[in-house]
């Protein structure tokens, strides 16, 4: 994917975590002119690379004039990520975000842009697959989990509310340094409690060491289910990301298991952007342009490859659907190819580009406007067809999303599967 569509349609993340008094280590004090240094930084990237000129010169100086005395006065790290967003946030512009080591968000953008230049490192993340915050969920109230992971496995649930792991008040990324399983490093289960519908309990999790992008990548893959209805095959896939690796899966499930299903629901909720129009291309392909491909090996089994998708497709998309994924779901309803269930999308639709301050913080700024066919979606977003909200912001408004776009999509299928007693 070419360096230009990956800045300019890459993640937004959820607002900052505000600091605890402690956390599994207490936070190390930062020196004055530490902070100035990171500001300073933040200032001059901010003064020659933001997308338009005029915040630049009028918006960003007066924000920086209201917020430089709490930013300066940031005890440690997670403080002066939070006053340092606070200020950006006047800018009431999407992809505008300071982003430090404690944020999930951190380790995304590194692997996704370092695939398009060497002068950024790919951190790894020890691992956990939930992601807290925005989109009106508190700042500790489960949004998403990845399929597959770490969370899901520990039955963790979206609108969980984490509140402490291993006892130490739940800060972000910071609670589970250290701990991720990896080849050289056997991890650590670590308990966190929660609140979920009021209850508390704990949940014992094992997150894992690993590359952030690629465990994306590894999600869509994983999401990937056929459920055998009265109206034939349904397939479903969760589109996490946009990028060459996420592309590359979603792909490669439309081309294997999902090919011959009779339906599909794509699900754009969440996760990342950074999609290209290219994440389209199987579903506008004809049969007709794209033979089925066979090969048969020595062992007589044959090995299909099929580059299109034809079948009656819906999309869900939310609030959490940003960036690369609205011009996905733009697409997909105007052309009709799809219907659109859920909630209207993010309305981020920004060019993104990751700065690197130090190396444990960076900043996420907007460097370019964004339009397609000249409609402007920042700050807009695209209207589902069928309105479906999750106003509890839990698991059972998510199932329900996903419920209503299986009923959605055997409405437009072809007619029941006959059942046996049909042909006797």
């Amino acid at each position: 994917m070419p360096l230009a569509l990956a800045a300019s349609f890459a993640a937004w993340s959820p607002p900052r975590l505000l600091a605890a008094s402690e956390t599994k280590q207490r936070p190390q004090e930062l020196t004055l002119s530490y902070k100035q240094s990171v500001l300073d930084k933040v200032d001059k990237i901010v003064k020659e690379q933001l997308y338009s000129k005029e915040l630049a010169a009028t918006t960003w100086p007066a924000a920086l004039k209201e917020h430089k005395e709490k930013i300066l006065g940031s005890s440690n790290l997670l403080e002066l990520d939070a006053s340092i967003n606070d200020c950006l946030a006047q800018l009431k512009s999407s992809h505008c975000e300071f982003v430090t080591a404690n944020d999930e968000t951190y380790y995304f953008l590194h692997s996704l842009f370092s695939q398009f230049t060497r002068r950024l490192k790919r951190p790894p993340i020890d691992f956990t697959g939930f992601v807290t915050g925005g989109v009106d969920f508190a700042p500790n109230a489960i949004r998403y989990i990845l399929d597959d992971s770490p969370a899901m496995k520990a039955d963790l649930k979206i609108g969980d509310v984490v509140l402490d792991v291993d006892g130490h008040p739940y800060v972000g990324q910071n609670n589970f340094e250290g701990t991720g399983a990896s080849k050289n490093h056997p991890g650590k289960t670590v308990t966190l409690t929660i609140e979920r519908h009021g209850k508390r309990m704990t949940v014992s999790l094992s997150p894992v060491r690993t590359d952030d992008y690629e465990a994306y990548a590894r999600a869509i893959e994983k999401s990937a289910v056929i459920k055998d209805t009265p109206y034939g095959k349904i397939g479903y896939v969760h589109d996490w990301a946009g990028g060459e690796g996420c592309h590359e899966a979603l792909e490669h499930m439309l081309s294997t298991k999902l090919a011959n299903v009779d339906g599909l629901v794509l699900d754009l909720r969440d996760g990342y952007g950074g999609n290209s129009q290219e994440d389209l291309d199987f579903f506008f392909r004809p049969h007709s342009a794209y033979p089925t491909f066979t090969m048969i090996g020595r062992d007589g089994k044959p090995r299909k490859e099929q580059l299109f998708f034809e079948k009656p497709t819906v999309a869900i998309a939310n609030g959490g659907s940003r960036s690369g994924k609205e011009m996905l779901a733009l697409g997909l309803k105007r052309s009709g190819r799809a219907k659109l269930i859920g909630e209207t999308t993010a309305g981020a639709f920004l060019g993104g580009k990751l700065f690197e301050i130090d190396d444990k913080t960076a900043l996420y700024l907007a460097v370019a406007d964004a339009t397609l066919d000249g409609q402007r979606l920042e700050a807009k977003g695209v209207e589902p067809e069928i309105p479906v909200a999750n106003k509890e912001k839990n698991q059972e408004g998510w199932q329900k999303q996903l419920d209503v776009a299986f009923d959605a999509l055997k409405g437009i299928m072809t007619k029941p599967a006959e059942s046996k007693s049909d042909k006797q």
